[in-house]
């Protein structure tokens, strides 16, 4: 369960990334934002993988070492949310 709950938190992660990484930035401003937003989600994107490879290889005992790294990406993405909607 845990793994296809990953697995599946994964692709929505990387769906969305991908769809905003589509985008063209409209000026050299936006630039920065886009730079910045890139950054954190591939870093949410990397914890996410790393405990679904835990999950799938069966080390179900040590994800909840991961969930720091998780919790982490996403204060960053939520804080990164509440800066730009200031």
């Amino acid at each position: 369960y845990v793994s296809v709950l990953l697995g599946e938190a994964e692709t929505d992660l990387l769906a969305a990334q991908g769809t905003f990484e589509s985008r063209q930035p409209p000026g050299e401003a936006a630039d920065t934002v886009r730079e910045r937003l890139g950054t954190l989600l591939d870093d949410a994107a990397d914890a996410l993988a790393e405990v679904r490879i835990g999950a799938r290889r069966g080390e179900v005992r040590e994800l909840a070492g991961h969930t720091g790294q998780l919790r982490e990406a996403a204060e960053r993405l939520e804080g990164f949310e509440e800066e730009m909607s200031s």
